[in-house]
């Protein structure tokens, strides 16, 4: 595949394709790549805001709950 053709793709067309890019990463496991600027400014937000973070399974839960009370009003 060339630039030219990428050019030609519709919007769609080309969210598809970066999706499938995007998933052939984890199909393949590979790393995501991340710029050491990034990687400083993720640091830095980590360190400001810990009291902030929940554990990803409280958090599903908190998500599910909040869900369900959604769909019971």
């Amino acid at each position: 595949m060339s630039k030219n053709d990428i050019v030609h793709m519709s919007a769609k067309e080309r969210l598809a394709l970066m999706e499938e890019l995007w998933a052939s990463f984890d199909r393949d496991n590979l790393e995501y790549p991340v710029s050491a600027w990034h990687e400083e400014v993720l640091k830095q937000r980590a360190q400001k805001n810990t009291s902030n973070f929940i554990p990803f399974e409280e958090a599903k839960q908190n998500v599910r709950e909040a869900l369900d009370a959604y769909r019971d009003s």
